[in-house]
């Protein structure tokens, strides 16, 4: 909140600051639009030779000041245009003024409080404050929206009455009235102004026009009072033929002449559920992380990554239109993955085997070897794969799913009970024990994985497993020494990350074991 709304006393101030708010964007679109046509006669004329006229109407060299509002700097370039002296033969300057002050006053005009208000409060049935809003389904969807106030939670299920704080959604039935949904917003010591109308009758009283006779103010009043009180009316719940329903028997098999019965299912989306996993993904404080990340730079704190994360999108350019909410999620929904883990009986050591990349058959991996399989092979030459940032990024991407899947697997093995690498018969490489039975309390087995440089051969088995995996069958496609290279350096600090805070556990059991 800016120093400015901060002293702001009373809900007519609030109310004026809003509307003001509105009247000043209306007014900055307009000079903007009109700049933008004025800039078009100025070029058609080669007006555009003379450096300081085409950087007046350049967006990207003209930008305003940090100390200027949006309207400021339009109206600041509107005098510099009306000051050039030569101006294009299509351009009236005198009709343009009086188009100007024209549409000025009818802004005036429009975002007047007592107008605005009577022209608004009876469109305010078509806003509803909602966490499940029914337009996400399908945007052609005009039954009324829910609002959830159940308060019971279970810990296996992930549910809106879990969020701690849900953020509320808007559900309009068309983005017109979405400056209706941000009116209701308003906020005065932390009551929003919907929440203050349902209790105050003459919370308007201040905005009335001077010289009203006393029983036209009352009538005005109540008008306003009672549109605007329409979006907290819910309406009759009713689904509709473009939701997704199922007709879900509750009575068994009918015997003949009885009637089936039904409970009808409706699948409605909760926006503040969805809106509290899209903050999560978005989170601000994991987009420093994340660029660390891409730097191969430390950092203090974890990185949380959404493993097969899909995007629905909602609606096409104006996603305001489901709700206000989807409006700032740009439309998205995430979806993760539901699949069930790869079953296993049993998870064993690998005792038998030389090397851990022996037992590691996930799917989920062989998927991404394929992708980047056929990658490599279309561009031949790795230096073509990853001159392109965005190639590089493709690239990295699934060489990185495939690393998630193998230290997850490491992970499994390395829960298992400790010292299993003790076993005499064991044939797997000692680097590979040291990396997969790291809580072993034997002083001899640390003190020798301390004084390796197991880690080096764990990135270098990797590489070398992986082009095994990418020679494929076909023998289509040839690894060479920079790729072994390539997938080394990506392998090194996820692996080192992923290690840190079990070396930290191995020095503590070896402390409480001594």
């Amino acid at each position: 909140m800016s120093e400015e709304e901060k002293t702001l006393q009373t809900w007519e101030e609030v109310i004026v600051d809003f509307l003001k708010g509105k009247r000043d964007a209306e007014e900055e679109k307009y000079l903007k639009e009109e700049l933008k046509r004025v800039g078009e006669l100025y070029k058609k004329e080669n007006y555009f030779n003379d450096e300081s006229i085409e950087i007046l109407f350049d967006p990207k060299k003209n930008r305003k000041r940090k100390d200027q509002t949006a309207l400021e700097f339009q109206r600041q370039r509107v005098s510099k245009v009306v000051a050039l002296e030569n101006k294009p033969s299509d351009l009236n300057g005198y009709k343009k003024k009086k188009e100007y002050i024209k549409k000025v006053r009818s802004i005036e005009k429009k975002y007047t409080p007592a107008i605005w208000l009577s022209e608004n409060c009876s469109n305010a049935e078509n806003v509803t404050f909602a966490t499940h809003v029914i337009k996400l389904t399908h945007s052609k969807i005009d039954t009324p929206s829910l609002f959830d106030c159940i308060d019971a939670q279970s810990n296996r299920y992930l549910t809106t009455s879990t969020l701690h704080t849900k953020a509320i959604d808007g559900a309009v039935k068309g983005n017109q009235f979405a400056p209706i949904f941000q009116f209701l917003e308003l906020e005065l010591d932390g009551v929003k102004l919907a929440e203050y109308l349902s209790r105050d009758d003459r919370i308007f009283v201040g905005l009335l026009p001077e010289g009203m006779r006393d029983d036209e103010a009352e009538n005005r009043l109540k008008k306003w009072t009672e549109g605007f009180r329409k979006s907290l009316n819910k309406g009759e719940m009713k689904t509709h033929s473009l939701a997704k329903q199922i007709y879900f028997p509750i009575t068994g098999i009918p015997q003949r002449d009885e009637k089936e019965e039904y409970h009808l299912l409706c699948n409605v989306i909760s926006s503040s559920l969805a809106h509290a996993i899209h903050e999560k993904v978005f989170d601000d404080q994991q987009k420093s992380v994340k660029k660390a990340n891409e730097k191969s730079r430390f950092s203090s704190d974890t990185l949380s990554k959404f493993i097969r994360r899909s995007v629905l999108s909602v609606t096409a350019s104006n996603h305001s239109n489901a709700s206000q909410l989807n409006g700032k999620r740009g439309g998205r929904l995430h979806l993760f993955s539901s699949r069930p883990p790869t079953w296993q009986s049993r998870i064993k050591p690998p005792v038998n085997r030389k090397s851990l990349f022996d037992d590691f058959h996930n799917g989920n991996s062989r998927t991404d070897i394929e992708y980047l399989r056929d990658f490599l092979l279309r561009f031949g030459k790795l230096d073509l794969s990853i001159r392109d940032p965005r190639r590089m990024q493709y690239l990295e991407r699934w060489v990185h799913s495939i690393i998630d899947e193998l230290l997850f697997y490491a992970g499994t093995i390395q829960n298992l009970p400790a010292g299993w690498s003790a076993d005499q018969g064991i044939r797997l490489k000692k680097e590979h024990q040291y990396f997969l039975d790291p809580y072993r309390t034997d002083e001899n087995f640390q003190a020798a994985r301390g004084n390796s440089d197991w880690q080096a051969m764990i990135r270098s088995d990797f590489a070398r497993w992986l082009n095994n995996r990418l020679r494929g069958k076909d023998n289509k496609f040839t690894p060479r020494k920079e790729h072994a290279r390539l997938w080394v350096k990506l392998m090194e600090p996820p692996l080192r990350e992923f290690m840190e805070p079990v070396e930290i556990e191995v020095k503590q059991r070896m402390k409480e074991s001594a």
